[in-house]
């Protein structure tokens, strides 16, 4: 499943421009519009703007130079395409050729190679090809000491150029209001609301109905959800969310097997958990990549930690783990009659 986000609604016009990151709005702003512009590191913590500022160049740069081609990725996309690659038989100059075909190149999320040297060493040594080329490259990380693991030449050699810092987080970019979003929520809140009765009223629960509620919910998150870009409502279905999940908790709803029952707890956890978890789906993908679902499993389970599913697995998934909740219920009931 393709998400239909991609930054393009992050501009410069909806940044939220505050004395804490006026002058990194000023620096990027420069580097989108000059062509000679030196390279940009822009430095930040958490939830202060630095990915909102990164699309926003990609998106002025394709505006306003289509002829030119901008390349935007993450730290986590750059170490799962080395590993890739080399894992293949490849080479690391074929992990830096993709990225040289670029005219602009945008990393975000740099900090999160701490501990990671040899990829760290790729892209000092891509960043200086960029640099000798005359191409123009901005990084993010919120961090620019190297006490975290994170290489000097990569943070100062690495940058010939600007770098800004913003020191304060800001709340919320103004986004203009999306008819079609709304709508798609609006009909999610009253379908929550009545499963919620279902469940708090003991009325016969439709687990097609629960499953078709489960993607609904899946797909919009997966299709609207940004970094910045969750308001209130967003925050009333999460709330509907934890509600059936508590009332599923209690007991078995009527007529649903105890195996189908475990099993929508089981996937009721993994959608709260991919939602809130952003910081540790970033790298697996997650609503934030190519929606994919985290499905957190006991380590006796028999997998690592736990499993990804797309949404057009999930039918699958979901017969599957209930026919293992079936059959542990059978191998529990034997044991039990014969200790009887």
């Amino acid at each position: 499943m393709n998400m239909i986000f991609k930054g393009v609604q992050y501009s410069f016009d909806n940044f939220e421009v505050t004395k804490d990151n006026s002058k990194a709005f000023e620096k990027v702003n420069q580097f989108a519009e000059n062509a000679d512009s030196k390279p940009v590191a822009l430095f930040g913590g958490t939830a202060t703007g630095k990915t909102h500022l990164l699309y926003a160049v990609k998106n002025a740069i394709e505006q306003n130079s289509p002829e030119l081609h901008v390349f935007l990725t993450t730290t986590a996309d750059m170490v799962s395409s080395l590993t890739n690659i080399i894992s293949n038989g490849g080479t690391a100059e074929k992990f830096r050729k993709q990225y040289l075909q670029a005219d602009v190149l945008l990393v975000d999320d740099v900090h999160e190679l701490a501990g990671r040297e040899k990829t760290q060493d790729e892209l000092i040594l891509l960043f200086n090809v960029f640099c000798e080329s005359g191409k123009r490259f901005m990084m993010t990380s919120s961090e620019k000491e190297s006490y975290n693991r994170l290489e000097e030449r990569l943070i100062i050699r690495g940058f010939f150029g600007d770098f800004a810092a913003i020191t304060r987080s800001y709340i919320h970019a103004q986004f203009a209001p999306d008819a079609e979003r709304i709508d798609k929520r609006k009909a999610l809140l009253h379908k929550s609301e009545r499963l919620s009765l279902i469940l708090l009223h003991d009325t016969d629960f439709s687990i097609d109905a629960f499953k078709s509620y489960y993607k609904d919910v899946w797909a919009y998150f997966s299709q609207y959800i940004g970094l910045f870009d969750m308001d209130r409502e967003d925050l009333r279905l999460i709330c509907c969310l934890n509600r059936i999940d508590t009332l599923l908790h209690c007991k078995t709803p009527v007529g649903l097997k105890t195996c189908e029952w475990n099993t929508c707890i089981l996937f009721m956890h993994a959608l709260i958990y991919t939602i809130s978890s952003y910081d540790y789906t970033v790298g697996r993908g997650g609503f934030y990549g190519d929606g994919v679902l985290f499905i957190p499993l006991p380590h006796h389970a028999g997998t690592d930690d736990g499993l990804e599913i797309t949404i057009d697995e999930f039918d699958e998934w979901f017969q599957k783990f209930c026919e293992g909740q079936q059959k542990s219920n059978r191998r529990v009931s034997r044991r039990l009659w014969r200790y009887d």
